[in-house]
């Protein structure tokens, strides 16, 4: 049986209060009608049609979320709240609220939507050298080809003594990865997006100097690797990059066991599905061996009876060659199959041997028919004996 992959709780579930962040409110986004704020796709689809550049896209899409989209105090420690990133997305539409997961998979649905390059990053957050309490989730999103990050959970305000309140913080709009990676460090060190990105150690103990003076990491050309990789490959360059990038709390340690489980349950599946592939071959394979073997006893019977009741050449060439159609079905879906495992191996070996004496038979009676055909009608009779079907 498959092995089911749990989602796993990659984003946090809390809020920071940012009482000495500094606060700008952005300026008032143009009226979206409540109308097409039902889905991320008609949300995306209205701000492509009224904004000027996928700049004015995002911005728009910011002061959005940060005005109408509560963080949902209750959900904090919430389990399972999301299935995936579009259930968090079309959750936080439908009620208004959600925790970091739902703002940050919003915003990313709606920007993918447009076709403008994002990414939804997990990871864990500091301030004043405070480590949160919990995971965190964001967004990189690439404007004018180049990089920014944005965080509209904490655009939108703060929780106050366990309350949200709204407090609108354009500081964490469109933030260059060098200045926001001082409070927001990615599981994976590539989405810090930055040439020399900094290990977790040096960012739990605020060291900025260290990073550049190691050699230059070309987070581009990862990119363009991360892209094309399948989910598996994916996440095991992502645990390797984890490892190779020091864990230093918890919350780093449970999403590298969470990728490392995710890997293990991906191979096992990986393994049955092959394996489901090779005898799902060699059951069709079988099938039309089986159909060739009735097909070959049918003609047996009619050859032992001196082709009686009568039938046209052609028919009678044709049951012959029929036969040879279904075995060969039966050898072209087992060419080149192997079994992965010594006994369905041993049954893969059997067929073969199967349909080769099946197809000596069927040769010699080609051969047989083609010289009764070619023999005159008054004396084929003295051509019949007896023969047996295959298989009994």
């Amino acid at each position: 049986m498959r092995v089911m992959l749990l989602l796993a709780v990659l984003f946090g579930m809390t809020l920071n209060a940012q009482a000495q962040a500094p606060t700008a409110k952005p300026a008032p986004a143009f009226i979206i009608p409540d109308s097409v704020t039902h889905t991320p796709e008609q949300l995306s689809d209205y701000l492509a049609g009224h904004t000027s550049s996928a700049r004015d896209f995002v911005k728009q899409l910011f002061t959005w979320i940060t005005v109408h989209v509560s963080y949902d105090v209750a959900a904090m420690y919430q389990p399972g709240l999301y299935k995936d990133t579009a259930d968090a997305a079309n959750k936080t539409l439908a009620t208004r609220q959600g925790v970091c997961q739902g703002y940050a998979s919003l915003y990313y649905m709606v920007c993918r939507r447009a076709g403008i390059p994002v990414y939804l990053v997990a990871g864990y957050t500091q301030i004043n050298g405070k480590l949160a309490d919990a995971a965190h989730a964001w967004v990189a999103v690439n404007i004018d080809n180049t990089w920014y990050m944005t965080d509209p959970t904490w655009g939108a305000g703060a929780l106050v003594n366990g309350q949200f309140v709204r407090r609108a913080n354009g500081s964490f709009f469109l933030v260059q990865p060098g200045n926001f990676v001082k409070t927001h460090m990615p599981f994976d060190p590539l989405f810090q997006l930055l040439e020399h990105p900094f290990r977790q150690e040096e960012f739990r103990d605020n060291n900025w100097a260290l990073a550049a003076s190691r050699p230059v990491f070309h987070y581009q050309d990862s990119l363009a690797i991360y892209n094309k990789e399948d989910q598996l490959s994916r996440y095991q360059h992502t645990a390797d990059r984890i490892i190779r990038n020091g864990i230093t709390n918890t919350f780093t340690g449970t999403q590298l066991q969470y990728l490392q489980n995710a890997v293990a349950a991906m191979q096992q599946n990986k393994t049955i599905d092959a394996r489901n592939g090779v005898v799902h071959r060699y059951n069709s394979s079988g099938d039309h061996y089986n159909m060739a073997v009735n097909q070959f006893n049918e003609y047996v019977n009619y050859r032992n009876n001196q082709f009686r009741p009568s039938r046209p050449d052609a028919e009678i060439r044709g049951m012959i060659d029929s036969i040879a159609s279904s075995l060969q079905l039966s050898k072209q879906e087992l060419s080149g199959l192997e079994g992965p495992d010594a006994e369905l191996g041993k049954n893969i070996q059997a067929l073969r041997d199967s349909q080769t004496g099946l197809e000596k038979r069927v040769e010699e009676e080609q051969a047989f028919v083609t010289k009764y055909l070619k023999t005159g009608k008054l004396f084929r009779k003295t051509l019949f004996y007896k023969i047996r079907g295959f298989g009994g």
